[in-house]
């Protein structure tokens, strides 16, 4: 285990190292500079832009400008060339705010798939596989803004409550109790808009890995040896189709940064999704790069993980 754990771990900081390479030449490369000068801005003189160089390290060669940056990265001394923030401290009050919706939403998501995926493949061609198939098919098909947009016209209109934004205006001096009950209220709402596309196609997957597994001979045998119901389809059915989500359940980590970009939007979430749409629209390199060379770790992180996971899913896996 620990010289797998080793040797994995060495192979993925190899892997970040490049990855680190190539999402800066990309960015290096991209056209358009954020300290060219604009004629439409009197106050942006070819003297600030020059100072800008300078201050950003835009006037060393490229290798130096990427071992400043990581250095700078690392040592958390790198700045926002939007605001001059450190770049650290607003990617983790971004984090702290999508971590509530990423987790939600998450939760709503695996927790209802699987038993809806699970019957409807037990109880295949019947009425109600039908009906989840209608409404898998459905909200696969309508488009999450304008899902969205009924969604906060039915919510408001029925229930009279605001759901834009974390909280409500006005609320700040009211007790802990109500603030809490409104955060939470602002946070179901987009978290179960997030999770009903995932439902649809997770459900989906559900159903059709339940339906080949219970297609093979030793389902057959199990039912020959008179195992009940229960036994055959959560015992040794399930066991063995779950094997493809534990990858997929390592892949959705990453979904932390740029899963929810259009529900923070259309929600006003300030989370990470937004501040990298921002970054990317204001130009604000430092950000964009931080941000993808976390969203790097995530996806490492999560395959990491899938591998670990597999040991304890199938006994036939050996490291």
């Amino acid at each position: 285990m620990v010289k797998f754990i080793s040797k994995n771990l060495y192979q993925r900081a190899i892997t970040l190292f490049f990855v680190s390479i190539v999402s800066f030449l990309v960015i290096y490369l991209a056209p358009g500079k954020p300290t060219q000068v604009d004629p439409l801005n009197p106050k942006f003189t070819p003297e600030l832009v020059e100072r800008m160089r300078k201050e950003f390290n835009l006037d060393k060669p490229i290798y130096i400008q990427y071992l400043l940056f990581y250095n700078d990265l690392f040592s958390g001394k790198l700045k926002s060339w939007k605001d001059n923030q450190s770049v650290m401290k607003k990617i983790r009050d971004r984090f702290l705010n999508s971590l509530p919706l990423f987790i939600l939403g998450t939760l709503i998501t695996w927790t209802i798939s699987f038993p809806i995926g699970i019957y409807s493949a037990i109880k295949r061609g019947s009425f109600v596989d039908k009906t989840v198939s209608l409404l898998s098919y459905f909200f696969i098909s309508i488009p999450g803004f304008f899902f969205a947009y009924i969604l906060i016209v039915f919510v408001v209109k029925v229930f009279e409550v605001p759901v834009i934004g974390m909280n409500t205006f006005g609320l700040e001096e009211t007790s802990l109790l109500t603030i809490f009950m409104d955060r939470v209220w602002h946070l179901v709402i987009p978290s179960f808009l997030g999770a009903t596309g995932g439902i649809a196609i997770l459900s989906r997957y559900v159903r059709s890995q339940m339906l080949e597994v219970l297609d093979n001979e030793y389902i057959r045998t199990a039912w020959a040896k008179g195992l009940s119901p229960d036994e055959v389809y959560y015992r040794h059915a399930l066991r063995n189709a779950l094997l493809p989500f534990i990858t997929m359940f390592g892949m959705i980590i990453p979904g932390l940064i740029g899963g929810s970009v259009i529900i923070e939007s259309i929600f006003s979430w300030p989370g990470l999704g937004r501040l990298a749409y921002e970054a990317i629209m204001a130009r604000d390199y430092p950000v964009v790069l931080t941000l993808n060379f976390i969203s790097a770790c995530l996806v490492l992180l999560g395959t990491f993980l899938s591998d670990i996971l597999y040991l304890f899913a199938d006994p036939r896996i050996r490291l």
